[in-house]
This record gives structure tokens, sequence and C-alpha cells, in this order.
């Protein structure tokens, strides 16, 4: 053995055996101090063990300080509770951190003791983020329930640890901004009843600046320990994130997510610059309300596979979706909050899409939507040993510069559906129609049916040639459309659910033209404006040509005469 192996094996024999002493004489103080002495300097060679140990002889204090009458005794047992909560502190637990540096405050000032309940998913999961088993931690709940308050915690808890790395903390406004400083100011600076510096002897504040909204801790750097910006502002050169990079509500109200626009623009400041910022490696948590389908967190969760990102999603409803009762309810002031019945009361105030996407944290576009993902069928591969009845396509073309050529390629078995490619492009004509010809090719199209309106005849016809010069032969329709597009979306839709299946989405990327249809057809609504439709309408067109398609089939029977 190694000489810290031999330590280690004799510090757990030795704390087993003053354990036992312990359980024999429980109302002797000193042994109870042995004890956790024991498991103090055991955390200098094995901080893992330590806190298995640690907890045990905090859950036995604990208990006993409970039952036990002794004044003197209680003092004692009290005093090691306090250091048992430090030491889980100085391990790295970011629990045990949330709860000592409040221990000097008074019961009803506390922010993490009385929340503790239902702050517990967020707080394990941030918990992963700091052991390195997360790259992305997605966080949704109604407001006023804490999330920024145990981000500020968070990253007041890193950056004690590792003050000579930066956390960049990225939020909507500079009012958001400057809570968040402030938050974090008001914790570390000396003189205040926060314990933090019990924790981090060495991370005192060195200097600070409330313009730039940056704080250094032990020394002064180029990239400051803590860095609060705007995402609206410039994102100049002085910021960097090796410690998290922190994004908190980048999206300022219902206003900003009824506007794709400004989502679409936020969210390419957020991916073109931003992230730009984070050195490789450094964890993501992102917090806010999950107003659209469409904000950042929804999209940094669209890629977070793709990237190959280990990553969680916290989405805590206020009522529970099961029971109907509150999921927040706690006291402050002796009094309790977020009561079941206050939280009925609001949603009885509100709009339905106000109160499920701020308060429910579903985006109010999912309770419209006409493919929900989790009514799709799906499939892991063709059927085996069985020919498709037919293998045909349709094709919606695009009709402005926005919109997107769809090319879906359909393998029939009976009345099941398989979308087993398609083409989902925006590119120029030049670029669609090859590939669409290539597609029809390469699956031995036998039909297809292009849509007629605008230019959609001379499309089909230039697809028509192109397969035939790569030696193809499909039979290409034109059908003009004179319905309403919305309505021929919905007058699909159950077919379309009932009998489509698509491919399982471990079988594509999020970036390839099925990843984009399968985006696309999943967050169209039935009510309100839908900023593309190429995706359900070359669905619904499909939908409609196998409608219409009669397969014929032969069937062998005895002569009559």
């Amino acid at each position: 053995m190694e000489i810290g192996e031999v330590s280690i094996f004799y510090l757990e024999h030795l704390y087993e055996k003053i354990k036992r002493q312990a359980e024999q004489y429980p109302h002797n103080a000193d042994v109870w101090e042995d004890l956790f002495e024991c498991v103090r300097i055991l955390s200098d060679t094995n901080k893992e063990k330590a806190q298995k140990f640690n907890l045990e002889v905090r859950e036995r204090t604990a208990a006993l300080l409970r039952s036990s009458g002794d004044f003197e005794l209680n003092k004692q047992l009290y005093d090691l509770q306090r250091k048992s909560y430090l030491l889980g502190a100085k391990n790295g637990s970011f629990s045990d951190y949330l709860f000592y540096i409040e221990w000097n405050r008074e019961p009803a000032k506390r922010f993490y003791q009385p929340r503790m309940k239902y702050l517990a998913p967020m707080v394990e999961a941030y918990q992963d983020v700091h052991d390195g088993k997360l790259d992305l931690l997605t966080i949704s709940q109604p407001k006023r329930t804490g999330k920024s308050q145990t981000g500020i915690n968070y990253v007041n808890f890193i950056s004690g640890e590792h003050p000579e790395r930066s956390t960049l903390m990225e939020g909507t406004g500079d009012a958001l901004v400057k809570s968040f400083y402030d938050g974090c100011l008001e914790i570390l600076l000396d003189g205040n009843e926060y314990l933090h510096h019990d924790v981090f002897e060495n991370s005192r504040v060195v200097g600070t600046n409330a313009d730039l909204k940056v704080i250094n801790l032990q020394s002064k750097k180029r990239f400051p320990t803590i860095m609060c910006r705007s995402i609206d502002a410039s994102q100049v050169g002085l910021s960097e994130a090796t410690n998290l990079l922190y994004l908190d509500d980048l999206v300022q109200g219902r206003e900003e997510a009824l506007d794709r626009n400004r989502l679409d623009k936020k969210w390419e400041v957020l991916r073109g610059d931003v992230l730009g910022r984070r050195i490789e490696g450094t964890p993501i948590v992102a917090a806010g309300t999950r107003y659209s389908l469409y904000d950042p967190i929804g999209k940094l969760q669209e890629i977070a596979d793709d990237m190959g990102w280990r990553w969680r999603a916290i989405e805590i409803p206020a009522l529970d979706i099961e029971t109907d009762e509150s999921n927040y309810e706690h006291e402050r002031d002796g009094k309790k909050i977020f009561t079941t019945e206050y939280l009925r009361h609001e949603r009885d105030m509100l709009s339905e899409e106000q109160w499920e996407s701020e308060f429910q944290q579903q985006p109010f576009e999912a309770r419209g939507l006409m493919f929900p993902e989790k009514s799709l069928n799906r499939y892991f591969k063709l059927p085996p040993d069985k020919a498709p009845d037919a293998v045909i396509a349709a094709c919606d073309t695009a009709d402005k510069g926005s919109d997107s050529v769809m090319l879906p390629v359909a393998y029939l078995y009976g009345e099941d559906v398989f979308i087993e490619d398609c083409v989902f492009d925006n590119g120029a004509p030049g670029v669609t129609k090859p590939r669409c010809a290539k597609m029809l090719f390469q699956h031995k199209v036998a039909r297809a049916q292009f849509e007629s309106n605008n230019a959609g005849e001379y499309y089909a016809r230039d697809v028509e040639e192109e397969v035939k010069r790569l030696g193809g032969n499909t039979s290409i329709t034109l059908k003009r459309s004179i319905a309403n597009k919305h309505t021929r979306i919905e007058m699909a839709s159950d077919n379309i659910i009932k009998h489509f299946y698509f491919k399982h989405r471990s079988l594509y990327k999020p970036s390839s033209d099925y990843g984009k249809m399968m985006k696309e057809l999943t967050t169209y609504t039935r009510s309100g404006k839908n900023a593309h439709d190429d995706a359900p309408d070359g669905m619904a067109m499909l939908e409609n040509m196998i409608r219409d398609l009669v397969i014929g089939t032969a069937k062998v029977v005895q002569r009559p005469f």
C-alpha cells in the first residue's frame, strides 16, 4: 500500500471504532467531537469518503439534538452541526455551502432553508455541473421562485473555489445585470452577515468596477473572476468564460417572445459571439421562463445532442400537472406563500397562454401544436424482409425567397407510411433542383407529385429532365392547390399522426435536412402566426396524394371455365 492508502485505511478503521463508542455513549459530546475530527482529517486525502462520513455524523448528531434536553450537550452538538456544514462546503458540496453561508442570519431572512425542498432538483443539477457531469443545464421555473438567487449563489461558490478562473454572466437589460452583480457582491464583500469567507478564506474581493460590472477575487487579472453583461450590449474582448457561462432570462418578456425575428436575432448573438467567449469544456447554465419554443433555452437544447453535450433540463411548473397542488409553497416571515390557493387564483386571472408559459413553463406555442413530438410514430429501420408497396414523393416548391423546398420520400407498406428521406432546403433553384432529382433517383421513386402553383410547373419539368439524365424513371405529375394551406394541413393532420412513421431522433442530426424538417413540423401551431409552414404543408400534400392514390394489386383466382 502507498502511504496515502495506509492513512485512509487507518482513518476509516479509527472512524468505525470511535463510532461504536459514540453509539455506546451518545451523550458524551467529546466522543462526537473526536468522530468529527477523524472525518476532518480524512477529508485531506479523500474528500468523497470524508463527505459520506460527514453526512452520517451530521444525521446522527441532528437526531440526538432533537431528542436531548441537555443544554450543554445540545450547545456542543449544534456547533458540531455548523462545523459539519462548513466542512461539506469546503469539500465541494453546493447544498452545504448554501446552508452554511446563512448560518448567522435570522431564520426569517434566510433564502435556502425555507426553499430547500423545491430547490432540491436544481441544487442537485448544479452539483452535477460542479462535479463535471453536465455540460449544459437549463432551468425553467416561475418568477420569484429563486432561480436567479440560486444562480448568484452558485457563481459565488465556484468563484470562491477557483478565483483564478472567469465566469461570464449574460442577461437582458442593464437592470437585470446590475441586480445579479449586486447580488454577488452582497455575499462576497467583507463585513456582511454571510459566511462565504469561512469557506473560502483566500478568495477575497480585490477589485470591482460598477460600470463594467466586474469583480476580481484574490488578484486582479485581464479576465475578471466574475463579469456581468447585457446580451444586448457589444461583446468586447474583456470577457471570457473558463469557470462558467451563465445565461439569465435572455428573453425580456412576452412581447419579445411573440416576435420571432427578435428571438432569432438574439439567438444569432448568443450563437455567434457569446458562446464563442466560452473556452472549450466550460459548462453552460441557462435559466429563464420558457415563453417560446424558439427562445435561447430551446435553441440550446436543440443543438445539445448534436454538440455532444451532456445536458439536463429542470422544468418545474407552479401547479403540479397531476395533483394541481403548488410545487413552491414555503414560509416567509412566518406566513405561507405561493400556496395552491394563490396560484389557482392567479390562473383564473391570466390568459391560458400567459399562465402556461410564465407559470407552468410550457412555451405559448406548445398547447396549440398540431404535430406534438410525443404524438408522432417513430421507427429505427424499414420493415425487414418485405418490399414496399410503392415508393413515392411529393414536392412543395418554394413560393418566396425565405421558403424551403420540401420533398419527402415515402415508403408505403399498406396503410403505414415511412418517411425515409427528404430534401428540405431554402437554397436557390439551381441548388435545390439537382438535389430533388438526385433524391428521386437514389430511392427509385416511382411517382412524384409537384405543386404547380406559381413556377412549380417549370420546376417539376427541370427536375424530371435531370432524373432522366441520371438514368432514373420517375413519373412526375402536377397538382394545383386551391385549398387554404392551414386548412389542408389541419385536414391531413389526423392521418399523418396515425399512419406516418418518422425516423428515430438518434438516426439524424438536428442540422440535417431531416432534422430541420422535423423541427418545423413539430413546432407548427394551430393558432397564432407561424413563421414557416413548408414542412407541414409538404407532409399534408403527401398525405393528400396517398389518399388519392390507388395501388393496383394482382390476385390469383380459379378460371370459371
